[in-house]
Formats: C-alpha cells, sequence, structure tokens
C-alpha cells in the first residue's frame, strides 16, 4: 500500500525518456527504463536509476509498472454519463445520441440524479489516475438552474483529489437570446467556470460569435466550443471561431472540441483554416472514439 503521506520511496519503476530526459540510465527500445523514485510530503524529492540511491528497508517495490504523471481529461460530459442503461442510443448514430439524452434530461436529470452520476463519473476517473478534469454542463433552460449548484458542491467534495473545472453547454442559437446568455455568462462567472456554446453553420454565426466573445471579455472568461462536430465539408466554424478571436482581439484561452470536418476539406482549405487556428493559438482536442463511433 502506498503511504498518503510522509516520506517513502518508490523502487524499481519504470519511467519513460519523454518524462526524464536527464536521467542517467539504460533505457530500452521502447525508452523505458527501471528507477527508484524518492517522495516526501506529497512531492518527487529525488529520482535515480534503479539500485543506486542509498539501500532503504521498507521501500515499496512496485516490480517494473509504469509510473506516469496523472491523467488530465479536458473534454468530459459527467452531467450525462451512465444514462445508456434507461436511455439508450437507438441507432448508433449522433442524432440518435443528441435525441436520446435530450428526452432523458427532461424527463430524469434532478439534482439527486445529476450528483449520483457525477460522483460515479468521478469515482471512476480518479481510480485511473485523473487528476484535473473538465466538464461541459448542458446550459439550456432550466437545467443550468439545476446542473451549476450541484457542479459547484462536487468540486468541494472532491478537492484535493480531482481539479474540476466547468464549461457550459448550449447551441449557438440560444445566443439569440441576449438576455438570458447574459445571465448565464454571469452564473458560469459567478462558479468560476468556462463559458461554451456548440457551432453550427447558421446564418448570423458570425455575429453570434461576437456575442460569445463578447460575454467572455466583459467577465473574464476562457472560452470552449463545440465544433464542426461532423462529416458536412461545408462546416467550417473552426475557421469562424479563429476569426473571430483574431478580430475580438480575444486574450483568453480557447479550446475548440472535435473539428471533424477538417478531415474531409480540401488541402488549401484545411492549411488556411489551420495558419488561422495557430495564430489564434486555439486548443484543439480531438474526441476519436466518441466520434469514431457515431
Amino acid at each position: 500500500m502506498i503511504p498518503t503521506s510522509g516520506s517513502y520511496r518508490l523502487a524499481n519503476v519504470r519511467l519513460h525518456r519523454s518524462l526524464t530526459p536527464d536521467l542517467a540510465a539504460a533505457f530500452d527500445q521502447d525508452g523505458f527504463a527501471l528507477a527508484d523514485i524518492t517522495v516526501a510530503d506529497g512531492k518527487i524529492a529525488d529520482l535515480a536509476p534503479h539500485g543506486r540511491a542509498v539501500a532503504q528497508p521498507d521501500a515499496i517495490d512496485l516490480a517494473g509498472r509504469i509510473v506516469l504523471p496523472c491523467f488530465v481529461d479536458c473534454h468530459t460530459h459527467i452531467d450525462k454519463g451512465h444514462i445508456w442503461p434507461r436511455k439508450p442510443n437507438p441507432d448508433g448514430t449522433f442524432m440518435g445520441a443528441l435525441n436520446a439524452t435530450g428526452a432523458d434530461r427532461a424527463a430524469r436529470w434532478s439534482a439527486e440524479d445529476v450528483a449520483r452520476r457525477m460522483d460515479f463519473s468521478l469515482r471512476s476517473a480518479y481510480a485511473h489516475g485523473t487528476k484535473a478534469l473538465r466538464t461541459h454542463l448542458d446550459s439550456v433552460p432550466p437545467q443550468e438552474e439545476i446542473s451549476w449548484p450541484v457542479f459547484e458542491t462536487m468540486r468541494e467534495k472532491w478537492r484535493g483529489r480531482i481539479d474540476l473545472q466547468a464549461a457550459c453547454l448550449l447551441g449557438i442559437e440560444g445566443v439569440r437570446d441576449k438576455a438570458w446568455f447574459e445571465r448565464l455568462a454571469k452564473r458560469v462567472a459567478v462558479a468560476k467556470g468556462v463559458l461554451g456554446v456548440v457551432t453550427y453553420m447558421v446564418p448570423d454565426l458570425e455575429e453570434l460569435l461576437d456575442q460569445v466573445f463578447a460575454q467572455a471579455i466583459e467577465h473574464g472568461l476562457d472560452l470552449d466550443f463545440h465544433a464542426d462536430e461532423t462529416d458536412d465539408v461545408a462546416a467550417i466554424s473552426l475557421k469562424k471561431i479563429a476569426e473571430a478571436s483574431l478580430w475580438n482581439s480575444f486574450e483568453g484561452n480557447i479550446l475548440v472540441g472535435h473539428c471533424c470536418s477538417l478531415a474531409r476539406q480540401p488541402d488549401l482549405e484545411v492549411l488556411d483554416t489551420l495558419d488561422k487556428v495557430a495564430k489564434a493559438r486555439l486548443a484543439v482536442v480531438s474526441l476519436p472514439m466518441c466520434n469514431l463511433y457515431l
């Protein structure tokens, strides 16, 4: 059993060269080397090639197990997880998932239900080594009044084990209700969250993006977009987000998820988009398991 406090040594572990390039050890063809890790007060105090440090009788021999930094999971939906047994996706499609989730949310997403499923998600993540996690929270009325307080409670409950962050989630068309969207942005700011929307190629996309950026700037919020989760080559909202960031001179962080249509577009279009993404300093997260399935 690994101690939770004090000083101890993890002996005979495998570390990868990419994490410890200065370790003077013999790395194998896969880039791993055996090492000993000394921990003091919850922090790594020393790394040494296995067997070279002063012997410590009570060292914990991990028998060559791989040691990695904890995981950071930057795109999750712990408010909508674990509903399959009661509301499965009937055909395995993206629309099937949206419709099933929407129906389940309307029928069952009480504070108690959301809290129970969130807690199971976090216990699972923690057991598998996750240290930081961002979740999207469905924030269409009236769900935002239910899920955000539950999230804040969960963040306190898990403080010290998993660092939690939340981003609101709504379709870009919801931004057309300016007064409501401003109230949502204020609620997200109170929760120290992230402003997020799902972008579609609607006729007024550029105007709506300007409103999203304006609220983010006013309330000091970072941004998180679901973009182009489709194989439609005409879906170019990733490019539109990058352009909006540039013309609004946005200085916060922006994460964009999915971006599937990029894989279907002509090379010149892709390169133009990626140039703008780089210039705007956008971060992109792909969801291969999710999107290959759907």
